[in-house]
């Protein structure tokens, strides 16, 4: 099976066209329409149907479309790194938690650039389940994610410890403390449990005697940006790292309230893969790394 083909395909589903995808690759739809035929015949389940109306998916196409997004990703990844080593020392790949990776990572990277100018740094964000996924599958050079991981073939180490603040509006609750009682008599603005940061708010509430189904919740949002201007705009209050709030505090957007007694800590963790390989990230870069990441997060 040759992956050009599989290609072709993907595009093919895509477009929802021949013609379209055999002018954009400078191919004869009947050429195209053979090819496509032949990965048929390989994989042996008909891929699209062809009709009056047009292209669809069979749903053995659908099959094969949602795995080859995967492995289209790595084989870019793959070609981008191939690609690097002639002009660069190598490509690091890295993935961070959301708000680690929004918030705090650019001036880091941007850092190593300035020691390391011969590699490639690249930054993706997800969930920290993800990332600890993607770097125990060798799809990355470092992760960063909120909270341990207890993994034998991972380096897990802690780099920082960000603080979580409640914040509202100034003009939502005008005094500076809340106890948690009190709190439940307003409305509540949440990350959705998806989130390791919203987890960890829930944990944290569980060990003070609360439970976040206690709380007023307005709503469960799935952004930092979204709940950030959702308290902005007077919705209600929210719980979130400061490394995702110093500007709205420094804008005087948002206002932090202390709960007395009351501290949720995020700490936030480096990992890497257990191997010994030449082509892996350098030692030496994974080390000038850690040293210097609290010290640079933005």
């Amino acid at each position: 099976m040759q992956i050009d083909h599989l290609i072709l395909f993907h595009k093919i589903a895509s477009e929802k066209s021949i013609s379209k995808v055999a002018e954009e690759c400078h191919l004869s739809q009947p050429a195209l329409s053979q090819q496509m035929r032949k990965l048929e015949e390989e994989i042996g389940v008909r891929l699209l149907d062809r009709s009056n109306r047009g292209i669809e998916v069979t749903n053995g196409g659908k099959v094969v479309y949602k795995y080859f997004q995967q492995i289209i990703e790595v084989y870019e990844n793959m070609l981008e790194e191939i690609k690097s080593l002639n002009h660069y020392s190598g490509t690091v790949r890295i993935f961070a938690s959301y708000v680690v990776g929004q918030y705090a990572l650019p001036c880091s990277i941007h850092k190593m650039n300035e020691k390391f100018p011969k590699f490639n740094f690249t930054l993706s964000t997800m969930s920290s389940n993800e990332v600890v996924r993607k770097i125990s599958e060798e799809k990355g050079s470092v992760g960063f994610i909120v909270s341990s991981v207890n993994n034998p073939d991972l380096v897990c180490k802690h780099i920082y410890t960000d603080k979580g603040y409640l914040v509202c509006s100034e003009k939502f609750y005008k005094e500076n403390t809340i106890t948690l009682d009190k709190l439940k008599t307003y409305p509540m603005i949440t990350m959705t449990d998806h989130f390791s940061s919203q987890r960890i708010i829930n944990q944290t509430l569980k060990k003070a005697g609360h439970d976040i189904g206690d709380f007023n919740v307005l709503m469960n949002l799935d952004s930092t940006e979204s709940l950030k201007a959702s308290v902005i705009a007077n919705l209600g209050f929210a719980i979130l790292p400061y490394m995702s709030i110093k500007k709205e505090i420094y804008l005087k957007q948002l206002k932090l309230v202390e709960i007395p007694g009351f501290q949720v800590n995020y700490d936030l963790h480096m990992i890497f893969k257990k191997k010994e390989d030449s082509l892996d990230t350098p030692a030496d870069v994974l080390d000038y790394f850690e040293s210097i990441v609290d010290e640079t997060f933005c």
